[in-house]
């Protein structure tokens, strides 16, 4: 079970794109009705679009750029997004279950603050990486292999379909 996110931003440029071809329309054909001078003038654009052959510069630049973007559409319909949901691993008797990124990256900060002479930690999960970025004012030898173990621990707890592989830095604390 890997959820996906959803392609709205894609979606979202297609339908504003309609919405405006369609405002614009309806505007124009309104101002026809009530005899005003429209916003689109049909009859200019026709004359227009007449005169044009297919292989004139203008018309197969037009085709290129609406073609590049139909196919950048396409891929960004089709090419998987990073999985919002991670799958933990399977128990017998037991529905399919996941975790989402946010969560884990919370739980598993709480674990990289829970170790001694941590001040603050920040989890990152990102394509089965876990990179942790502890601020500590200890300059102790170890302190990251403590941050590594207790992340490792956290995660055996979780139990992730994969394990991802686990990355701490450690930064001095800021003096104020």
């Amino acid at each position: 079970m890997i959820r996906r996110p959803r392609r709205t931003l894609p979606a979202l440029l297609v339908a504003l794109g309609l919405l405006a071809a369609a405002v614009l329309t309806a505007i124009s054909c309104i101002q026809l009705l009530l005899g005003q001078p429209p916003l689109l003038p049909f009859a200019e654009l026709a004359r227009t679009a007449s005169g044009l052959s297919w292989n004139q510069p203008v018309v197969l630049a037009g085709a290129a750029v609406i073609t590049l973007l139909g196919l950048m559409l396409l891929a960004a319909a089709l090419v998987p997004g990073t999985p919002t949901v991670l799958p933990l691993a399977p128990v017998a008797d037991q529905p399919e279950a996941g975790v989402t990124r946010p969560s884990l990256s919370r739980s598993l900060a709480n674990a990289a603050a829970a170790v001694d002479g941590i001040d603050h930690a920040q989890v990152r999960v990102r394509d089965w990486r876990v990179t942790a970025t502890v601020r500590t004012p200890l300059g102790s030898p170890g302190l990251d292999e403590q941050v590594r173990s207790a992340l490792a621990e956290r995660l055996d707890d979780i139990a992730p379909a994969r394990h991802p592989r686990i990355r701490v830095r450690l930064s001095a604390a800021r003096s104020s």
